[in-house]
């Protein structure tokens, strides 16, 4: 008996200023990866991009590193830059992959929900992406209508929405949203970062700055059984014309909130109507010019919870003494067990970059992900030379000409570790191949001088 077997290899498509990134997608199989070269993509129509079930599995990819050299542009379309429906159909799961892009100017002015990317019934995975000015009647930049997405990684700058969630709304929803940044966001009734209508997602080690809300919930506002969880996030100077400039809760939500951190908000910070039950775990709710709580009992002196002045730096770190600041923020070793128990063991909340140990600190934590965002420190990119980038799954480490160092790994964005070995010498090969992820890994080298971490984007490639 002869036995044929038949290996499927993902495909690589590379699609160039001019070309159409709907045919490249309409072309390509599970497993591929529809690569956007650098430049502005326009359309014409409703939408640029259409997603539906038969995208399943597909990674869209800009760039990773710098997703500013990727626009994808809603100057000339009527609707959400890219719309993706799966209503009556398989939904879209977390293997369709939207990562590297700027979404910018983005108007959803035909049925008004989501000016960047509008789903339903779709659960796609979006990281590493900007979102600059778009607008909306509900999700200035996205609408998500049940499903459970994971966004990862992204900035939400200057969107706007005419009633609720000038960042992301959520209906009947849940998912994740995860070391993001929103700035300067305004919604024109509530939710001026985040807006859950029944829906109850993860929202993890963000940082919500200049939020506004006319009317309430200039950071986060939860409506209708909304029990999300929300946790090491910094709140900081945002503004409801009434109530809950952090967060606001509204009948029957109850979110749990730990380790996080709002000061300089104006109205009280965090406020409830209509019924519900928040739990506050170690956060420091301090400075708040209107109140810390409203209508809620002030959980300060339990369950780890502290009113105190988080000692800022620029750009939200916390002051260490370690880090060469003459004070030390009371937000540093105040959380509940190590860093690892949250993924936060490469994450900091340090001028200097080191990441997190011991007992892990209070509020939003930067990252080698999260540099391009947040930080004004210059990249920490080629703290490792590392070729080549890209590379289709093997790379060259090689390590600085001073310093012990003994261990090798490399992570997905999401903290998944992919490969752990240890160094011998300082050139070392790490073969990435047989891992089936496209998109920008971190790789870490550690020992007795401490760690390194740098970045390479990974692209598969072969024929079908």
């Amino acid at each position: 008996m002869i036995i044929l077997t038949a290996f499927i290899l993902s495909v690589t498509t590379p699609v160039y200023p001019g070309d159409s990134i709907q045919n490249a997608l309409d072309s390509s199989a599970q497993g591929d990866t529809v690569l956007v070269m650098p430049g502005t993509y326009q359309g014409t129509g409703e939408h640029l991009v259409s997603l539906t079930t038969e995208h399943n599995g597909i990674v869209l990819l800009g760039n990773e590193l710098d997703p500013s050299q990727v626009v994808l542009s809603g100057d000339s379309l009527s609707d959400s830059i890219i719309d993706a429906d799966c209503t009556g159909t398989s939904p879209i799961d977390s293997t369709m992959v939207i990562s590297g892009f700027t979404f910018q100017n983005g108007n959803a002015s035909v049925d008004a929900f989501g000016g960047a990317v509008h789903t339903k019934h779709c659960s796609p995975l979006i990281k590493n992406s900007r979102f600059i000015q778009c607008s909306a009647d509900n999700g200035g930049a996205i609408y998500i209508w049940k499903g459970s997405p994971q966004i990862q990684n992204c900035l939400f700058q200057d969107n706007e929405c005419a009633s609720a969630g000038a960042g992301v709304y959520l209906y009947n929803a849940g998912g994740s949203i995860s070391s993001c940044v929103f700035h300067n966001n305004k919604s024109w009734d509530d939710g001026g970062g985040i807006y859950c209508y029944h829906s109850s997602p993860t929202v993890f080690n963000c940082l919500f700055t200049d939020g506004y809300a006319h009317d309430d919930g200039g950071g986060i506002y939860c409506y209708a059984l909304s029990d999300p969880e929300i946790s090491f996030c910094t709140f900081y100077n945002n503004f409801a014309l009434y109530t809950g400039s952090a967060v606001y809760f509204r009948v029957n939500s109850s979110p749990i909130l730990h380790h996080n951190i709002a000061t300089a908000n104006e109205a009280p910070a965090f406020y409830i109507q209509d019924g519900g039950n928040p739990v506050f775990m170690y956060n420091d709710v301090w400075g708040n010019p209107d109140g810390n709580y409203g209508n809620l009992p002030d959980p300060t002196g339990t369950a780890g919870n502290i009113s105190t002045d988080p000692l800022f730096t620029a750009n939200f770190f916390l002051s260490q003494t370690q880090a060469g600041q003459s004070q030390q923020s009371p937000c540093v070793d105040a959380g509940d067990g190590p860093p690892a128990d949250y993924n936060l063991e490469m994450y900091w909340t340090r001028t200097d970059s080191v990441p997190d140990s011991v007992t892990v600190d209070m509020g939003y934590h930067h990252g080698p992900d999260t540099l391009w965002q947040s930080s004004p420190q210059e990249p920490q990119n080629n703290l490792l030379n590392i070729y080549p980038n890209p590379t289709n799954g093997s790379v060259f480490v090689v390590l600085p000409a001073t310093g012990d160092y003994n261990l090798l790994e490399v992570y997905d964005l999401s903290g998944r570790r992919l490969l752990s070995e240890t160094l011998n010498g300082r050139n070392t090969q790490a073969d990435l191949t047989s891992h089936n992820s496209s998109g920008t890994v971190l790789v870490r080298v550690s020992g007795e001088s401490g760690s390194l971490t740098g970045k390479i984007t990974i692209i598969k490639s072969g024929k079908r």
